[in-house]
């Protein structure tokens, strides 16, 4: 037995409660060391020394990744303090495991490891409509125009691929228009990319935080989109940028005016005054400047830095302050031998990044979004004041306009205190309203409970990406990497938080496929029968492409001629299987099959009666597969195949079904015989 491996804690993911006298307990241990794990528990205050604990469960192993086994157990104690101790047996010895460590024989009680309470705000409470919820993401701008009379920027024609700095006119009137569309799908959540007041068609350059973008609509409009979402059962949710803000905030703007004097200095990280102003242009004026300089060959760094300030006809301090410093840097590079005809610009904003000589030159004197994004500066929301205002736009769209809650943008490069703040007063204006935070990591810090109710489930999408799309991992790699999530996420946090296969910051998932439809449905299937809440980015349902920004920000197809309704149809089945069942909503997951030979990936997911086998054939040969009903603890004469609606007789308590290649199946215990 490998004690080294072995670990509980009686906090965090390994002990929590999920009832008023219920508690969740995990025990890991080196992957196929152990055989049975026993939990012995009762009452903290009882009289240990002189009787032995009245209660023992077998914890059941649910989850394996590359290194170790996760073993799991509900206790239920009415009197709801927990003392407990465990028992390992690895099949050739056994021992007691307390927080004392191990021992043969007999257990130092006082070691036992001990839940103290369970206390009702310790409860990890999440919004029990988002378990059964069906989200789809919207890029206003490229959704609908629904109301051409408020366009003021020139746009771009509605079938022309988009740049970076495109506008289409898709406004919230289109998106009105199209719920029909939406609850013909299926679709019973909304998650809007930002709405509010902004210059740029993606809107995470906020101006005014209180205001909807004019060229959306205005507030009455976005009443109008929640009332009418509601009427159909749909929710809404907005995506809060509360990292930065716009340099056009009225905060920023102030300290641009009055530097040290502003009152608003303290609500950004600015690195001394004046506050440098954005050039009218950044990476596009450094592929000039290049440019510029390679034409030139005089020898005088003052006389090149006017001939270029010249020829490109800057007018503005900013822009000549910008590229005196950009030249003076290249004429340096170009003497200690650099051939600066192979930079660009993209290449400089890198470097920049270890170079400070350089990002003193080319970035902004300010802390913003990413890496010198000038027109994003980053908030201190360790400033009261700022914290303030910020608490106030998040109870304001909740309480007067009633969205259903908030996507939060760069969560994990903001403090945690403020996001303790945030879920409180989000929750004391919709203890319904959804938390949801953009962490592309391990987001466990965030997920205690105290702030946000699930993360965007980029760790789920990369390993469907692997093994469906890209066809880089197999079976066991893609179980292991689903398992550590299973394992390091509590169970309310795993049910609410977004599974997508991509979003407006991604590929889509069928050009991450290769353009394969059928990877691609393989996948949507996954995301549909898996645990946590699927997320469809818009146009992913009619088989749109796209790579990374801004080509996965395309306009929606509404010509019918250029849609794939087969696709539309394959994701409308399977989000009715979905909600016609409860089990693939808020199911229990439990792994049947994992063969790395054949990528056979097969689970259960079962609530009360409603009991289903899903099966997934990632190899290109067909498999005949055999289950044995009393292993798969279901009781059973006859399946359901729901895709296909084929039936499936049980013979000698085994069921046997071929599945093609690169195909699923999901099979249902009939009930109704």
């Amino acid at each position: 037995m490998l004690k080294e491996a072995i670990y509980h804690q009686p906090y965090g993911n390994y002990a929590y409660p999920v009832a008023d006298d219920k508690l969740f307990i995990q025990l890991r241990a080196k992957k196929g060391d152990l055989k049975k794990v026993h939990v012995f528990y009762d009452e903290r205050f009882r009289d240990w020394d002189n009787n032995l604990p009245r209660f023992t469960l077998e914890l059941n192993k649910y989850s394996s990744d590359e290194l170790f086994d996760y073993f799991r157990v509900e206790m239920q104690f009415s009197k709801k303090r927990f003392k407990y101790y465990f028992l390992l047996d690895n099949g050739e010895e056994q021992c007691y495991y307390s927080s004392y460590g191990f021992a043969k024989d007999v257990i130092d009680y006082n070691g036992c490891f001990q839940y103290t309470y369970i206390c009702e705000k310790d409860y990890f409470d999440t919004p029990n409509w988002v378990k059964d919820a069906v989200f789809y993401q919207i890029f206003p701008d490229r959704f609908y125009n629904g109301d051409p009379t408020i366009n003021t920027n020139k746009l771009t024609d509605w079938n022309e691929m988009p740049q970076w700095h495109s506008f289409y006119g898709g406004d919230l009137a289109g998106i009105i228009q199209k719920l029909d569309y939406l609850e013909n799908l299926g679709i019973t959540a909304i998650y809007l990319t930002p709405v509010f007041k902004s210059s740029t068609n993606h809107r995470y350059d906020i101006v005014d935080y209180m205001e909807i973008d004019p060229e959306l609509g205005d507030i009455d409009t976005c009443k109008e989109l929640i009332n009418q979402a509601h009427q159909r059962g749909i929710k809404v949710i907005f995506d809060g940028v509360f990292n930065h803000t716009s340099n056009e905030f009225f905060a920023f703007q102030d300290i641009i005016e009055k530097g040290e004097d502003s009152k608003y200095k303290d609500w950004y990280y600015l690195d001394g005054f004046p506050v440098k102003k954005t050039p009218s242009s950044t990476r596009g004026m450094i592929n000039k400047v290049i440019e510029k300089l390679l034409q030139s060959d005089s020898p005088s760094l003052t006389t090149l830095q006017e001939e270029i300030i010249a020829k490109l006809e800057l007018e503005s301090q900013e822009d000549k302050e910008y590229v005196l410093g950009l030249v003076a840097y290249l004429v340096e590079e170009r003497n200690k031998g650099e051939d600066i005809s192979k930079l660009d610009a993209h290449q400089l904003w890198e470097r920049a990044t270890e170079v400070d000589e350089l990002a003193k030159v080319i970035y902004p004197n300010y802390e913003t979004f990413a890496n010198g994004v000038w027109s994003m500066p980053k908030l201190k929301t360790a400033n009261p004041e700022v914290r303030e205002y910020l608490l106030e736009v998040a109870r304001y769209w909740i309480e007067e306009v009633g969205i259903d809650g908030w996507r939060l943008d760069v969560a994990d490069e903001v403090d945690h205190y403020f996001w303790r703040e945030f879920r409180k007063v989000v929750k004391e204006a919709n203890p319904e309203a959804y938390i949801v935070g953009e962490v592309w990591h391990d987001a466990t810090p965030w997920l205690s409970g105290e702030q946000f109710d699930g993360v965007m489930n980029y760790l789920f999408a990369t390993s469907v990406w692997d093994f469906f799309s890209r066809r880089k991992i197999n079976v066991n790699t893609f179980e292991d990497r689903l398992a550590k999530v299973r394992t390091l996420y509590k169970s309310p946090a795993q049910a609410a938080s977004l599974n997508l296969l991509d979003s407006h910051d991604t590929g889509r998932v069928l050009t991450i496929s290769h353009g394969d439809k059928t990877r691609h449905k393989l996948a949507v299937a996954f995301q549909m029968t898996y645990l946590g809440a699927p997320m469809i980015y818009y146009g992913d349902e009619l088989a749109m492409e796209g790579g990374g920004d801004p080509d996965c920000r395309r306009t929606m197809i509404w010509d019918e001629q250029r849609q794939d309704r087969d696709m539309f149809e394959w994701y409308k089945s399977l989000i009715a299987i979905r909600k016609d069942n409860i089990a693939l909503r808020t199911g229990d997951f439990t792994l049947i099959k994992k063969d790395a030979i054949n990528n056979i990936y097969a689970f259960t997911r079962k609530k009360e009666d409603n009991q289903l086998l899903v099966i997934f054939n990632n190899s290109n040969l067909s498999a005949e597969l055999e289950f044995d009903l009393e292993e798969l603890a279901i009781d059973i004469d006859l399946f359901i195949e729901l895709l296909s609606n084929k039936e499936y007789q049980v013979e000698h308590g085994k069921i046997k079904i071929n599945v093609e290649g690169y195909n699923v199946a999901i099979l249902k215990a009939d009930n109704n015989e």
